[in-house]
Parts: C-alpha cells; structure tokens; sequence
C-alpha cells in the first residue's frame, strides 16, 4: 500500500489509484487481465456498430474521426484541471515515441487501403490471421520474450488454419499482381511494428494511461485533418445530407472512442503484444461470426463453424514469459490463458 501511495503522482486518479495498488511490482492479477481484454473487446465491438451508424446518419467519415479523436484528447484535459496528476508536462522524451508511433499508425492505413484497392477483404484477413505469429517472433527476437509453448503454439496454428478454411469457403484470396502483395506486406509489417513498438512503449516510457489517450489522440488529429482536405471532404460538408439522429450517434461514436482509448493502451500495458494483438483478431473473427450467423446470407455450415473454431484455438493462448537471464532470474512474470 506504502508502495502504491509512492506512486501517487503516476497514478492520480482514483481508477488508476485502484491499478497501482493491483500493480505493485509488476504483477498483474488474471481477474485484471480478463476484465480488460473483457472491456477492451466490448468497446471495440461496440464501436464497430456505432461508427456505422454515425456515419450513416454523417456520412462524413474523417469528420467523425475528427470529433472521435478532438474529444478524446480534450477529455484527458479535463481530468487534468479535476486531477493534476492525470497528465504530465508534456517533454520530448514522451512526444517523440508517440510521433513515431502515429507516423507508423497513419503509414498502416494508406497502405491497408492500398491494399484493400489491390487485393480482396479474404486476402486481408489471412495477413491480420497471421499477424500474431510474426509479433510472437519479434518479442522472441528484440523484446526478451520466450517462444510460446506447445499449447500456445497449437493455438496460433488453429487461428491461421481455421481463419484460412473461412476464407477459403468464403471470397477466398485474390491479388492483383506484384503490387497487390507488397502493399499488403508494407501493411502487415507496420501493423506488427505497431503492435509491438506501442508494448515497448507501455514498458518502458513511465506515463499514465490518460496520458497515452491523449498524445495517441491528439497527434492523430493533423493527419485526420490532411485526409480531410485529401478526400475531398471539405468540399462535400455543405451538399451532405445530415441525418435527424447525426448528432446522438456522433455523440455516442466519441463517448465511445475514449473507452476504446483507454481500454485499448490498459489491456496492452497488462498482456503482451502476441496476447493483444490475438485478442484484436478474436475480435474481428468474432464480429464476423455474429454477422454470417444473424444474416445468414450464404454462409454455409462450413465457414461458420471454421469461425468458431478459430476462436475456441485463440482462447487456449498463453502469454509467453520473459527469458532468464545470465543470472537465472526472469525479467518477467508469466501470463495466464487468454480464456
């Protein structure tokens, strides 16, 4: 208790008062970790649907990211004015990582959008179904990860075999040549380095959760603002039809985008990148699995029970603990089964 009181001045608000004092020395309790992968799962399912219905009613997509990304930063603003220790002065030592880290965010959408231009939706989930396995090597390689165990090890292998049974009886794989395949390779690649460079950064640049809500949210603000221009949006605001509920979704999209901001940088501080990233698959297996089930369409048996499956395999995943190092001592705690 001494220890997390000495850590008042990282933790200022009661709810991260409550996450140093479950935190005391690095450990993190499995309850803790199955309520944020639990909440960060809800958010981002939730936020799928809302978007949608925000953008139907504002069809105006970088002006909903925009009001998304504006309130999320301005909230953590006010919870300064509430509570000092929310945020930090702002130094380079925490700018310069989060620049980085939104120059690899705003890289990974143009090139998943080339992507999507030169390859079909079954190509991009068959590189995110893989993503896992090339994060899981790069913490083996520079993160001081071990290699996941034999049940770990089965469980991404049934993520990528099943993810690829769904796509095979579903839109299958189609490329548009060699550009098609390098497009989608730059973009699993930013993706992977995304993934693990913002673990690295939970790890070792010391800030708050808030604080990482608001430098993700408000340096993401000049690109939006760039694709605003860009698309041509500007040029449409005035002819734009605006729906009778626009304002309740747009409202209901950023209340939204702050849980999902917090949520999402929580559950990545709590697990490793594999686990998170695992976690960002299962969500979107998931998603789809719900949407062939509810509207059936054509989806046949065999593709939604390759869904499920994919799922079931993802949630035997274990969190790989750290390597020994030369003295025998781990550097890390072991984690516990994603389900």
């Amino acid at each position: 208790l001494r220890q997390a009181r000495g850590h008042s001045r990282l933790h200022g608000t009661p709810f991260e008062l409550h996450a140093s004092l479950t935190m005391v020395g690095g450990t993190v309790t499995a309850g803790e970790k199955l309520f944020w992968i639990l909440a960060y799962s809800a958010c981002s399912s939730t936020m799928l649907v809302i978007n949608k219905l925000a953008v139907q009613e504002l069809p105006l997509p970088t002006v909903v990211s925009g009001a998304q990304l504006a309130v999320s930063a301005l909230v953590v603003l006010v919870l300064k004015v509430i509570w000092p220790s929310t945020m930090g002065p702002m130094d380079k030592t925490k700018m310069v990582p989060f620049m980085v880290y939104t120059a690899m965010f705003a890289g990974g959408l143009y090139a998943n959008m080339k992507a999507l231009m030169l390859t079909n939706v079954g190509a991009v989930i068959a590189a995110r179904s893989c993503l896992p396995v090339i994060v899981c090597l790069i913490e083996w390689a520079f993160m001081g990860r071990s290699l996941p165990g034999a049940r770990s090890t089965l469980s991404l292998a049934g993520v990528v075999g099943f993810a690829g049974l769904y796509i095979a009886n579903d839109a299958g794989v189609t490329v548009d040549g060699y550009a098609g395949y390098v497009w989608l390779f730059i973009w699993w690649m930013l993706l992977a380095l995304q993934m693990t460079y913002g673990k690295w950064m939970t790890e070792k640049i010391e800030m708050t959760q808030w604080e990482r809500v608001f430098y993700t949210n408000a340096f993401a603000i000049p690109p939006t603002l760039l694709l605003f221009f860009v698309t041509g949006e500007n040029t449409e605001v005035e002819d734009t039809y605006v729906g009778e509920n626009a304002m309740l979704w747009l409202v209901a999209s950023c209340a939204m985008g702050v849980g999902i901001s917090y949520s999402g940088w929580k559950t990545r501080s709590v697990i490793t990148a594999t686990t998170f990233t695992l976690v960002g698959v299962l969500n979107k297996m998931a998603t789809i699995a719900f949407t062939v089930i509810v509207w059936p369409a054509d989806a046949s048996f065999a593709s939604i029970a390759a869904l499920v499956f994919c799922i079931l395999f993802g949630l035997l995943y274990q969190d790989a603990p750290k390597r020994k190092d030369k003295g025998g001592n781990k550097s890390g705690r072991a984690g516990v089964a994603l389900a």
